[in-house]
């Protein structure tokens, strides 16, 4: 879950995506999805999982995944998770 406009229980920023990546891809380098396409079912998928980030956000419950980046893999169905910082 990115939050980087709230700060953590320990005061300091939340990360953000810039984070994870510095800098943006050169210009041309990583198709648009209108150009490189998508599979309907994966967004389907995302939004779910996205839908109950925002459940426990809101209701307080789970733990959600501030700090942590959920990776998913659609042809294998795969899930790994990874942690980061702020810098």
């Amino acid at each position: 879950v990115l939050k980087p406009f709230e700060t953590g229980a320990d005061g300091k920023r939340n990360p953000s995506y810039r984070d994870l990546f510095p800098e943006a891809p050169p210009e041309g380098l990583v198709p648009s999805c209108a150009v490189a396409g998508i599979v309907g079912a994966l967004t389907g998928v995302i939004g779910t999982l996205e839908a109950m980030e925002a459940i426990k956000l809101i209701t307080g419950i789970g733990e959600p995944l501030i700090g942590r980046l959920l990776l998913y893999d659609g042809l294998t169905a795969r899930f790994d998770t990874i942690r980061y910082k702020a810098v």
